[in-house]
Order: structure tokens, then C-alpha cells, then sequence
């Protein structure tokens, strides 16, 4: 009986580790600095924050660089850049799990925001850790005016 179950255990340990899941990237941090956002995949909020504040530091050319952003189950993520009267701000938003409820995401951000004069999707991430370039993704906000 005893070695039915150890047997079972290792079959199952060699499940586990050969599928993958344990060496998956659960998770997506993000660090920003004035002028940019960096992010790292990891299966933990410290790595993958840890991850980006780093290459933020050795990209953003003396900035100050803070960690602002952990998803875990990270989905469908994405960069915008809110214009508002003065100046400007990007927004990150992680976890969805299509690339239309991103979109659909932030197009309600921008729409609800009432500083926001226009906002612009430029990049998203889908599950897999790849990057696309967005576009012609202009929304207009409610201070447009």
C-alpha cells in the first residue's frame, strides 16, 4: 500500500513539473518613472516588482523609479496615457481576460475621468508576456473642451 502511494505521489510530482505550472509567471509587476513604465512577469509580487523597479533604474536615466503596480493572474494588460490639462499621466491596467475587456477598461477610464482631456492606448501584453503596440486608440475624455 505504501509504495502504491509513494508511486502515485512521484507520478504526480512528475506531472506537475513537467506541465509547467510551477514555473509558470502568475503574475506582472510594474515600475514607473517620469518618463516611462517598465514590467517584469514572475510568480511573485517581490520578484516581478523587484524585476521592473530594475530595469526602470537602468533605462530611465536617473529618475526616480517606485513600483506601482502588482496583477496577479495578470490576463490581458495594458499602457494608457491620460492628457489632462497640464500634463499628462500613463495607467496601467492588468487582469483582464480579453483583449476587448481591456479596452472596454480603459475606454471607461478615460470616458469616467473628468481631468482627462484625451487618453491613448498604446501598448498591450496578452497572457502569453507579448507585446503589441496600439495605434490610433484616441478617446475622447470629458474636459476635451
Amino acid at each position: 500500500m505504501f509504495k502504491t502511494i509513494s508511486k502515485l505521489i512521484l507520478s504526480g510530482a512528475i506531472i506537475l513539473f513537467s506541465s509547467g505550472t510551477l514555473y509558470a509567471a502568475d503574475g506582472i509587476g510594474f515600475a514607473q518613472a517620469e518618463e516611462g513604465t517598465w514590467y517584469c512577469l514572475g510568480d511573485n509580487p517581490e520578484t516581478a516588482l523587484n524585476c521592473a523597479r530594475k530595469k526602470c533604474q537602468q533605462e530611465a536615466g536617473g529618475q526616480g523609479c517606485y513600483r506601482t503596480r502588482w496583477c496577479f493572474g495578470y490576463g490581458w494588460s495594458g499602457l494608457m496615457t491620460i492628457n489632462l490639462s497640464e500634463t499628462h499621466s500613463t495607467e496601467i491596467i492588468c487582469g483582464a481576460p480579453s483583449s476587448s475587456a481591456l479596452f472596454s477598461a480603459f475606454t471607461a477610464y478615460c470616458k469616467e475621468n473628468e481631468y482627462a482631456r484625451n487618453c491613448s492606448i498604446f501598448l498591450t501584453i496578452d497572457p502569453e508576456g507579448r507585446e503589441q503596440e496600439v495605434h490610433d486608440s484616441n478617446i475622447s475624455g470629458p474636459a476635451q473642451n
